[in-house]
């Protein structure tokens, strides 16, 4: 058993209760079928609801309880170090549809919590991206230059409120943070009801595009004229999004501070590896929320060492007085920078989808949200294009492009290959996994705290690559689109939409 400090879960959802919208039964018919309860989803739905249509989200687990539950939940058009290269990527003039497109979509966000008195602990805060070390001074002066250039209200400042030495920062002002499963379940009560629906625990396992187009659960079919894949990673990914889109864990631990000792804003470093700090109100005293440790989805099996170096790194810098929570987010990361929204594919006629956020997705999902509700409704959006879900940008990204996916192509062959003669599942200690040879192929074997051993097929159901172990949460995990696992076999992130297939091991 771990001895981490914290519970292993996501504050945001601890912190709030856990309404149940059922699941679906039986056939519907809707206007908008939407796949997936997270921002995007609700967002385009409430957008959609409220201009007359009917919509049904169908969400796989629990409303909000996804990638968008496990957010540092900074609401900013600051991106860390990003608008130099956008403008290299999309020109300057790209640069500003990308600021203007974000700080349109965080005032959507401010004047729904103030017109719809949303309680979610909505406040203004300056955004820094500060220099870490001398290094990344010329890096930062350089952001700071291209987000004026790129119309956001920025400068580079010497004086950073932080309590421990930095080089100078990149101010954006008048950016915002909150509590955002308050605002998520928000937006969810206010789609449920009136010919709407809200649908929880109910997998969609195939979506067919047509006239109309046809949505298929674990419980019934969804006829729909449109439908919105609002699943971080598109199922039924006839866009290829997971050879342009590439999946990374990044890890958050919260750390309790006496209220005065919160600084004054929302960080993150321009230099490797990130660190991102805000506050939040935590009873009498706050919480630091801390974030960083970024790497590829089932590339680093010791996850746990991850949290406890952001541990060490807050206590190094702030007078903690406890470590109360750690989690992990899914972050989707584009070749070119921007996020894909738009149609599912060139030839899709009434699918749409939303992925590749950067790790920026409330914002980002916010957009999202709005250019899809969009182009369901006919509306034209003069930041469509820069967004355009099947744009090609052949400079633009390739050598990312090609680095990933050969990275997964050699994961997909040399996994087998180094899985060849492991250990049974006999010599696994209590808390310990591992991929073993038995039943003619490759087993995916956990033995829990217990010592009963669960075993599921180590063959991922989307493309067939092998899983790899994450102790710091007990998952099985893809390391070649960042599919993700429970012990149990089920699905925790996709691509993949089926289960593994579990095993029975010889005595």
């Amino acid at each position: 058993m771990s001895d981490l400090p914290g519970a292993p879960a996501s504050y945001w959802i601890e912190s709030t209760p856990a309404p149940a919208w059922p699941a679906a039964r039986g056939d519907a018919t809707v206007d908008v079928a939407v796949i997936g309860a997270g921002i995007v989803g609700l967002t385009a739905a409430d957008l959609l609801k409220k201009a007359g249509l009917s919509v049904a989200v169908v969400e796989a687990r629990r409303v909000a309880e996804g990638v968008s539950g496990h957010t540092t939940a900074k609401v900013t058009a600051g991106h860390g170090v990003i608008y130099s290269e956008i403008a290299r990527t999309f020109g300057e003039d790209g640069a500003r549809t990308y600021a203007a497109s974000n700080l349109a979509a965080l005032e959507y966000m401010a004047v729904l919590v103030d017109t719809e008195a949303v309680d979610c602990e909505w406040v203004r805060k300056d955004n820094y991206i500060y220099a870490d070390s001398p290094d990344s001074v010329d890096t930062v002066r350089q952001e700071a230059e291209a987000c004026a250039a790129a119309g956001m209200d920025a400068e580079f400042v010497t004086e950073v409120p932080l309590p421990f030495e930095t080089f100078g920062a990149v101010r954006q002002r008048n950016q915002a943070q909150f509590h955002p499963r308050r605002y998520f379940l928000h937006l969810a009560d206010a789609v449920d009801g009136d010919g709407s629906s809200v649908w929880e625990n109910s997998r969609v396992t195939k979506v067919h595009d047509g006239t109309p187009c046809r949505v298929e659960t674990e419980h019934g079919v969804i006829t729909a004229r449109d439908v919105v894949i609002a699943t971080h990673m598109p199922m039924a990914d006839r866009g290829l999004f997971f050879a342009k889109v590439h999946p990374f864990r990044e890890h958050v631990v919260t750390a309790k501070v006496a209220r005065a000792m919160v600084p004054d804003g929302m960080f993150i470093s321009a230099g490797q590896p990130t660190r991102s700090v805000r506050g939040t109100p935590y009873g009498d005293d706050a919480l630091l929320v801390i974030s960083g440790e970024k790497h590829k989805v089932g590339e680093e099996s010791d996850t746990e060492q991850r949290y406890r170096l952001l541990q060490q790194w807050a206590s190094e810098r702030f007078a903690v007085e406890a470590f109360e929570h750690h989690w992990s987010a899914q972050d989707n990361y584009s070749v070119d920078g921007v996020p894909y929204i738009g149609r599912l594919s060139r030839t899709a006629q009434h699918l749409y989808t939303a992925t590749g956020f950067n790790a920026w997705g409330m914002t980002g999902g916010t957009l999202a949200g709005m250019l899809l509700s969009d182009a369901i409704l006919g509306r034209d959006n003069p930041w469509a294009s820069l967004y355009d879900s099947n744009r090609v940008k052949p400079v633009a990204g390739a050598k990312d492009f090609i680095k990933e996916n050969v990275k997964d192509a050699v994961h997909f062959v040399g996994d087998r290959l180094a899985k060849e003669g492991e250990d049974s599942a006999d010599a696994l200690a209590p808390g310990e996994a591992a991929v073993v040879q038995a039943d003619g192929g490759p087993v995916a074997a956990y033995r829990d705290d217990d010592g009963a051993v669960h075993a599921v097929s180590a063959v991922c159901t989307h493309m067939g690559c092998l899983v790899s172990w994450n102790n710091g949460e007990r998952s099985w995990d893809c390391p070649c689109h960042g599919s993700r696992f429970a012990v149990d076999g089920q699905v925790l992130n996709g691509p993949a939409v089926q289960p593994l297939e579990r095993k029975d091991l010889p005595d």
